[in-house]
């Protein structure tokens, strides 16, 4: 039942097949919030939370193991070293309809406002690192990402990205190294380096079938 939820946003009309949206390539599926281990009892037999979680080392870096079997605030990979990690996994935060929209379009990069690493599109290493610096919220998405050619930042060479696209003729993404290392983000120039994306709902379809809470007792057997 979970691994097939659609949200509200993912049908035209009604819920047929005919009134069914086409999604982005790249767009794995949708799973709500819940599984994002929020409210996990890791007493129950398959709901015990990854042994590597915390660690930084998980063997087995799928997109749904991320998300189900890791906690809310786990890094599942170590900090981002350049000429290691070629891909790496990011973390986003948006509302619902933009979700729905990267879903359908795939993602688009940040232009407007301030923007500490410049234009692009951002990502945490956490999805508990993404609460201090998204501007909506409702839907996360955990990302696979190309990270190509890297430019590290820190805080004091910050100025020399933010509010503009000067780094992109040399590379294609920014990484901040901040002081507190559960607080790095990085940025991509180009969504064509997103190879891959779950996106996790917090909507109100969840509350109406009662599945904001937990995965069992929902008011009726299928959403």
């Amino acid at each position: 039942m979970w691994w097939y939820y659609r949200p509200d946003g993912a049908y035209e009309k009604c819920r047929c097949c005919c009134c069914q949206q086409e999604f982005h390539p790249s767009h794995k599926r949708f799973l709500p919030f819940p599984l994002a281990g929020q409210n996990r009892n890791p007493n129950e037999v398959g709901n015990r939370l990854c042994l590597y979680d915390g660690g930084g080392n998980c063997p087995m870096l799928s997109l749904e193991h991320i998300v189900i079997f890791h906690a809310y605030d786990s890094m599942p990979q170590a900090r981002y070293e350049q000429g290691i990690q070629h891909t790496y996994f990011g973390f986003h935060r948006t509302s619902p309809a933009s979700a729905v929209g990267i879903a359908q379009e795939g993602f688009r990069i940040s232009t407007t406002g301030r923007q500490m690493l410049g234009y692009g599109v951002y990502f945490a290493r956490s999805f508990k690192g993404t609460e201090r610096k998204a501007r909506y919220s409702g839907a996360l998405i955990c990302a696979e990402i190309q990270m190509g050619n890297v430019l590290p930042v820190t805080y004091d060479t910050l100025d020399s990205v933010s509010n503009s696209n000067s780094w992109h003729q040399n590379f294609d993404t920014v990484y901040y190294y901040h002081q507190e290392e559960d607080r790095d983000e990085f940025c991509v120039k180009d969504p064509e380096q997103i190879l891959k994306w779950i996106i996790i709902m917090d909507d109100d379809r969840l509350r109406r079938y009662g599945l904001h809470t937990a995965f069992e007792n929902t008011f009726c057997g299928c959403i």
